[in-house]
C-alpha cells in the first residue's frame, strides 16, 4: 500500500494541470504516492497530453462533466493509498508539503483531515479555513451589509477569520488541498455527490468531526493556489452551481427553524440579483433571470439533479 493517493479533478485545465503534476513529482520525495486524474470531458487535449507526458498517472476519462464530488469518489474508488489527498489542478506543490501532511496524520490518529497554507501566485496568503456556515456568517459577508456599513462589516467578518499563519484545529478547510485518512473517508461514505461543486469540503469536514475526529490546519506546509484557474470563467454558471450547493448544505445541516430563516435570506439575495439584472445587457439579463428562476425552484421545490446547473 502506498502512503498517499492524490485525486485531481480536471476540466479544461491542461496547462495548469501539467504544471501541478510537475510540482508534485519534483517536491514529494519522502513518501510513496500515486496520482489519479479524473477528467470531466475536457475539450482542450488534457487526456492526450497526460498520456503523452505522465504515463505513471492513472487517468479516468469521463464522457461528461460529473462534477467535483463524484469525480473525487471515482478516483478514491480505484486508489491504494493509506491517505487520500484532494488536490486542485490549479495548485503548485512546494517542497515536501505533502510529506509533512502525511507525517502529521500518521503521528496524530485523532486527526481525520489536514490542510496546509495556500499562497497566491503573487505571494498573498489565502483564507482557506473557516467556521462552519451559519446564518451569522452569511450576514457578515453579505453584499448588502458591505454596502450599508462597510467598516462594521469588515470588523464583524474579522472576528470570524481564522489565522492561517498558525497551525490549529479548525471547523473546516477547503478542498483545494485537503488530506483525509482513507479508512475514514470510506467510513463516512466519501464526498456527498449531491454537491456538484462547492460546499462538499465543508460537508465532509462536518461529518468527520461528527465522528469525533479533528480537522487540522498545518501552517508548516504550503502550496501555491492559482485561484479560479480550475473552475472556469462563466461567473453566472458558477454562481448557480454555488447556490445549488449552498441550498443543499442548508437543507442537510441546519435545524428546521434556522433552515427556513436561511432559505428566506437566500431568496432575498436571489431577488436582489434579479433586480440588478434589469440594468444589464439583454443576453446577460436573460441568463441572470434564467439562473435566478432555477435557484428559486431549487430553493422551494424538490432537489434537482446535480447536473441541472450545467444547462445554463
Amino acid at each position: 500500500m502506498v502512503d498517499l493517493s492524490i485525486a485531481i479533478v480536471s476540466y479544461n485545465t491542461k496547462d495548469v494541470l501539467l504544471e501541478c503534476l510537475r510540482s508534485v513529482h519534483a517536491h514529494t520525495t519522502r513518501v510513496t504516492f500515486e496520482v489519479i486524474v479524473v477528467d470531466n470531458d475536457s475539450r482542450d487535449g488534457t487526456v492526450a497530453a497526460l498520456r503523452e507526458t505522465y504515463s505513471v498517472v492513472r487517468i479516468i476519462a469521463n464522457p461528461d462533466n460529473r462534477g467535483f464530488a463524484k469525480a473525487v469518489n471515482q478516483a478514491v474508488a480505484v486508489s491504494r493509498g493509506r491517505h487520500v489527498l484532494l488536490l486542485n489542478s490549479d495548485t503548485i506543490v512546494r517542497d515536501q508539503a505533502l510529506a509533512t501532511m502525511v507525517a502529521y496524520l500518521d503521528d496524530h490518529p485523532d486527526v481525520g483531515a489536514a490542510n496546509c497554507q495556500q499562497w497566491t501566485g503573487d505571494g498573498h496568503l489565502n483564507q482557506t479555513c473557516f467556521p462552519f456556515p451559519s446564518i451569522r456568517d452569511h450576514l457578515f459577508y453579505s453584499g448588502l451589509f458591505q454596502r450599508i456599513a462597510p467598516s462594521l462589516q469588515s470588523a464583524a467578518a474579522a472576528t470570524q477569520a481564522v489565522d492561517c499563519t498558525q497551525s490549529q484545529d479548525v471547523d473546516w478547510a477547503n478542498g483545494a488541498c485537503l488530506m483525509v485518512r482513507r479508512s475514514l473517508f470510506d467510513q463516512v461514505g466519501g464526498l456527498d455527490e449531491a454537491f456538484f461543486m462547492y460546499f462538499e469540503d465543508a460537508d465532509l469536514c462536518r461529518r468527520l468531526r461528527q465522528q469525533g475526529y479533528r480537522v487540522r490546519h498545518l501552517a508548516e506546509a504550503a502550496i501555491v493556489h492559482l485561484i479560479g484557474r480550475s473552475s472556469g470563467r462563466d461567473r453566472e454558471h458558477l454562481q448557480l452551481v454555488w447556490e445549488f450547493s449552498r441550498i443543499r448544505y442548508v437543507e442537510k445541516h441546519f435545524p428546521l427553524v434556522k433552515r427556513w430563516l436561511m432559505k428566506g435570506w437566500i431568496a432575498g439575495g436571489i431577488g436582489w440579483r434579479l433586480v440588478q439584472s434589469m440594468c444589464g445587457a439583454p443576453e446577460a439579463r436573460r441568463r441572470r433571470i434564467q439562473s435566478c428562476v432555477m435557484a428559486i425552484r431549487r430553493l422551494w421545490g424538490r432537489p434537482q439533479p446535480v447536473e441541472q446547473p450545467l444547462a445554463v
